[in-house]
């Protein structure tokens, strides 16, 4: 078998399609999406019916005609009525920065559509260079020629921050069912199969439009969540929540959650007034001084201004005391990225004295809602003596409308 021919096969749709309980078209299968990666590891994630057999083959794409089979697990049923269930495997013993191809078969049959590819991540704590891709704000129906573009740039990952999907409710179910129907959108989900993905939901794709922690039914928003997609786990032990924590090579990337714990963004903008819940505040702070990361990505779906009635913008103290604290702890190469806004650029923020360097802001945000369909690429060089990282951003005509580079010593402050 070629799986090298098969990874690449482009589909028109995802083809075998069922009626679920809630009455709505739903793909009957869904994925493969490659999820949370390591240097020696990799969780791939499918949708399928109850009670079917996945297996997973996969090789080197050297060539190596090596193969090796996987067995999929069922996660649990769907935090709703569906007639299919979710299944991960987490394949192990893998070599760092090793280009892989894979097929799924499900009871023992074999689809173009059920292939994709990866590469493994550096070595952790070592030097190296790759692309990360950004974006946020998926609308079904929409144009969706940027994901060949991004898929073009060749990145080595790929995170994105919100609005996956518009179900606009926390009703699971109705989640699930647009989850599937966005994944059935060809471009999307070659870019799901084919490189890694890391993601951290928005109002949208969490409950209504705006929506905070007051939201009722949120733990089932977050058990969906978590089930349908392969990060590397969410919250503490202590604090439910969808914020987690990755690495590759010498960037540490912290996913925020900045749903499950906001208050309310009519809530009077004081001392008392929070973003991120304490508990979810700390973890972040202890996080970013314990990082021996060249860079630390700091990453949730809300803006730090562009948003004047749902960011960080209107939550002054919770603002004020991250930027202290990044400040006051003198941690070096912070960048912050965000989504949400249908428009993307990258700038400083005018409060960067607080932090002591500029405070660098990525907004990445309507790749497939908005005028400009765009999206952004940063590109980690920490082989250098003084590493950068480099801010591109497309738009779906394929145009780069921006490009800046940041040195670590630019962005580390004084002793």
């Amino acid at each position: 078998m070629n799986l090298t021919r098969c990874a690449w096969t482009t589909i028109v749709a995802l083809a075998i399609i069922t009626t679920n309980a809630f009455g709505q078209d739903a793909p009957a299968i869904s994925g493969p999406m490659v999820g949370h990666t390591t240097d020696s590891s990799a969780i791939v994630w499918m949708y399928a019916p109850k009670d079917s057999k996945l297996e997973l083959i996969l090789e080197e794409e050297s060539g190596s005609n090596q193969e090796t089979t996987a067995i999929f697990a069922a996660v649990s049923d769907p935090a709703g009525d569906l007639a299919g269930v979710p299944y991960k495997v987490t394949l192990q013993k893998l070599k760092p920065l090793t280009n892989y191809d894979y097929q799924v078969k499900v009871d023992g049959k074999s689809d173009a559509a059920h292939c994709g590819s990866f590469q493994t991540a550096p070595p952790a704590g070592e030097g190296s260079k790759f692309r990360m891709a950004v974006t946020s704000c998926m609308k079904f129906g929409q144009p969706q020629k940027s994901w060949e573009l991004l898929l073009g740039e060749k990145p080595n990952l790929h995170v994105t921050l919100g609005d996956t999907h518009y179900s606009d409710t926390t009703n699971p179910t109705t989640q699930w069912k647009h989850h599937l129907r966005y994944r059935a959108v060809p471009e999307f989900s070659k870019v799901l199969r084919s490189t890694s993905n890391y993601a951290m939901w928005d109002d949208h794709d969490y409950g209504p439009n705006n929506s905070d922690g007051t939201a009722t039914g949120k733990e089932n928003s977050l058990v969906g969540w978590n089930q349908i997609w392969g990060n590397p786990g969410s919250g503490t032990a202590a604090t439910p929540g969808a914020f987690f924590k990755f690495s590759w090579g010498e960037v540490d990337v912290f996913m925020l959650d900045g749903r499950y714990h906001r208050s309310p963004d009519d809530a009077p903008d004081d001392d008392k007034k929070r973003m991120l819940g304490d508990a979810q505040f700390a973890w972040l702070i202890d996080g970013l001084k314990n990082s021996k990361a060249k860079f630390k990505v700091i990453a949730s779906g809300s803006t730090l201004a562009d948003s004047k009635n749902d960011g960080w913008r209107i939550y002054t103290f919770a603002r004020h005391r991250l930027f202290d604290a990044i400040g006051e702890n003198k941690i070096s190469g912070v960048l912050y990225m965000s989504g949400d806004i249908h428009r993307s650029r990258v700038w400083t923020h005018p409060e960067s004295d607080r932090v002591g360097y500029p405070l660098v802001e990525v907004i990445s945000s309507g790749v497939a809602n908005s005028k400009t369909l765009s999206y952004a690429t940063v590109d980690f060089d920490t082989t250098a003596d003084d590493p950068t990282v480099q801010v591109r951003i497309v738009h779906g005509d394929g145009e780069t409308h921006a490009d800046k580079t940041w040195k670590l010593s630019e962005l580390t402050p004084e002793k």
